[in-house]
């Protein structure tokens, strides 16, 4: 969607060589937000900002020289940005009133409560209404369904005397929110009978993104522009970028306190943080240094977490002894600390930046991920915080923390009423293993019904067009209404060796049914690889089984089938062949254990989930016993049996 860094491009054109998903593939509008851009407070990160020689916080509404409008070209249609006051209907506890608002409220600025400016591209189309594309009083799609028309909303400030000042910064408040619309300020020196000069405002937001609602943006205005004498800026809600063919616009854009200040000497910014080795890294390696939120302790072992950032001198003054810093913490305590080798970063430029040395793990569980910069004039950039979860079996790359689908972002489709598709996320081996089994998020939209199947494929990096290679399969899988909106896991056919230095991809193949359709809900994670198999669909010019890459990565996870015994005096299982069973496995939440002549007395039977967290512990007497767990999420978890003696661990997968 938006433009990746240069070594990005790199990386995917090197590795892959396959078209971009669009069309029906493309998430739908939906009020969840699959990533959030943290609050950036900048004005506190600048040691000696300069008092604004111009600014606006909208305590009197809009002001009476700026203009509310334009005049586009048809069939685009020109809308209104809103002013929310203390006397205003709605008021200044109102944000978007769209559809798909959700729970987002109205922007969190300084002064918020005087008032501030909304462009709501969400209700100008739908009238607050789900579904109800194109007719709304500013609609940018077609009631009818026909090609989308846009919208587009500009406010344009009167004349700026920026005489005085060669380096200037625009500093204010953004809560934005976008599916397929851009914010941008555009520029212009005569008068505005031309805008010559374009920003992007927030061009690390993705489809189904959004800022949180106090969030400062902070922007250089061009060198051209600054220093003139009639400045004026035009903030534009552009609701005619199409990504797809579906829908133009939606969502929203706040803005408030805005201001004008000469260029501070020293200011960094850092952003494009990973951990991976998205942008240096897999040059060493030869994967594709995906950031995997969810890693299996041997995996991770054999490839350490790789820290990378993009640093920013957004200050007038070239900045010396520029370093990049990472703390990893678990359970509030700091476990690594590493920096980058410093640089100098002159002004107005950016550098990506690795740490010397990388984090290799010795627990399994949640590690949290601290990123910031400094320099011999900049004491600290704000920090921005990542997580990842360290587990026994369980790979992933979605952002669904608990499994229970709480960030679990908008669908793509999996089976359709007249095709079927196969989803799939990528994974990078490092150690030997096998596959076992794969977990989906069933996305709300999906009908019970619908038959699904998992299938594991293996990447071929020589050969063009990009043609994974299939490895196996699962049985059909018919969904329940309980697997609705919920993760399913299901075995494959066989436990299937995958290898160091490969890279596989765990699927999900859907069929075409004229009621029973089907989708694999997404998340934001931006460094993986997604891919989309075009089973009749013809969601681009393949062809029949042509693969794509997704926009988006999908809650698909890869699920390994060796794991480290915990103590006392670990067993070994093939010790206990034909004296230990556990049926059936998988299940759903109902199963048996069975002890065979091994010695009396009392066992303790635990069971943990990946998180590492104990969800049952019973002490009983076996020979036999049953098993009730079906009030669990389904997934994948760890069944320990232990004694005073001995113990042995075996992964349960509960469907």
């Amino acid at each position: 969607m938006k433009k990746l860094y240069t070594i990005a491009s790199f990386v995917l054109v090197s590795v892959i060589s396959f078209a971009q998903v669009t069309s029906d593939a493309f998430p739908e509008p939906t009020d969840v937000s699959t990533k959030i851009l943290k609050s950036k407070k900048i004005v506190s990160s600048i040691s000696t900002k300069a008092a604004p020689f111009w600014s606006v916080d909208f305590s009197g509404g809009i002001p009476s020289n700026w203009t509310n409008g334009s005049n586009p070209t048809p069939p685009v249609i020109s809308a209104p940005w809103v002013y929310r006051g203390p006397s205003t209907n709605p008021g200044v506890n109102t944000g978007s009133q769209g559809a798909y608002a959700g729970t987002n409220g109205p922007i969190a600025s300084p002064t918020a409560a005087n008032g501030f400016m909304l462009f709501d591209s969400d209700y100008y189309d739908n009238g607050g209404t789900a579904g109800n594309f194109g007719a709304g009083t500013y609609p940018c799609n077609s009631i009818t369904g026909g090609a989308p028309t846009g919208h587009v909303g500009t406010l344009t400030t009167d004349a700026i005397d920026c005489s005085m000042y060669s380096d200037v910064s625009i500093l204010f408040n953004s809560f934005y929110r976008e599916y397929t619309g851009i914010a941008k300020i555009a520029f212009s020196i005569d008068g505005g009978i031309t805008f010559t000069d374009t920003l992007e405002v927030h061009p690390d937001i993705e489809v189904n993104e959004r800022t949180e609602s106090d969030y400062q943006v902070m922007l250089r205005m061009p060198f051209n522009i600054a220093g003139n004498p009639n400045v004026q800026m035009q903030f534009i809600y552009d609701g005619t970028i199409l990504y797809n063919t579906s829908y133009n616009g939606y969502y929203f854009w706040m803005i408030d306190d805005i201001e004008l200040i000469e260029t501070p000497a020293h200011l960094l910014d850092i952003k494009s943080e990973t951990f991976g080795g998205w942008w240096i890294g897999y040059q060493n390696t030869g994967d594709v240094g995906i950031d995997f939120t969810f890693n299996p302790l041997n995996q991770v072992t054999a490839n350490p977490y790789r820290f990378e950032s993009v640093i920013f001198n957004n200050g007038a003054a070239d900045q010396y002894t520029t370093t990049m810093h990472v703390d990893v913490e678990t359970s509030g305590s700091s476990v690594w600390t590493g920096s980058s080798s410093p640089t100098t970063l002159y002004t107005n430029t950016n550098d990506t930046l690795v740490t010397t040395t990388n984090f290799t793990p010795t627990s399994t569980g949640i590690h949290q991920i601290n990123f910031w910069a400094s320099s011999d004039s900049f004491p600290t950039t704000d920090t921005i915080g990542r997580s990842t979860i360290v587990t026994d079996t369980v790979y992933g790359v979605d952002f669904d923390w608990a499994s229970d689908g709480a960030n679990a972002g908008s669908g793509y489709f999996l089976g359709r009423s007249q095709c079927g598709q196969v989803l799939g996320n990528a994974f990078d081996m490092y150690a030997q293993d096998e596959a076992t089994s794969i977990s989906f998020h069933v996305n709300d939209q999906s009908v019970a019904g619908a038959e699904v199947k998992v299938e594991l494929y293996e990447i071929d990096a020589t050969v063009t067009p990009y043609a994974p290679i299939y490895l196996g399969e699962s049985d059909d899988y018919e969904l329940t209404q309980s697997d609705i909106g919920s993760w399913v896991t299901i075995a494959l056919s066989q436990e299937y060796d995958v290898y160091a230095n490969t890279t596989y991809v765990a699927a999900v193949r859907g069929y075409a049914n004229p009621t029973d359709t089907s989708l694999i809900s997404s998340s934001s994670n931006n460094n993986t690889l997604s891919f989309i198999q075009d089973n009749g669909c013809d969601i681009g010019s393949g062809g029949f089984g042509y693969w794509y890459s997704a926009s988006q990565p999908l809650l698909i996870r890869l699920n390994l089938g060796e794991f480290s015994v915990t103590p006392p005096n670990s067993i070994n299982e093939d010790i206990f062949d034909k004296k230990f069973s556990v049926h059936p496995n998988p299940s759903k939440g109902i199963f048996n254990i069975d002890l065979i002549d091994e010695k009396n007395g009392d066992y303790l039977i635990s069971v943990s989930n990946i998180l590492g967290e104990e969800v049952y512990s019973e002490t009983r007497l076996i020979t036999s016993t049953t098993i009730n767990l079906s009030d669990l999420e389904s997934g994948i978890y760890i069944l320990d049996i232990q004694n005073g003696d001995s113990s042995i661990s075996k992964k349960l997968i509960i469907e």
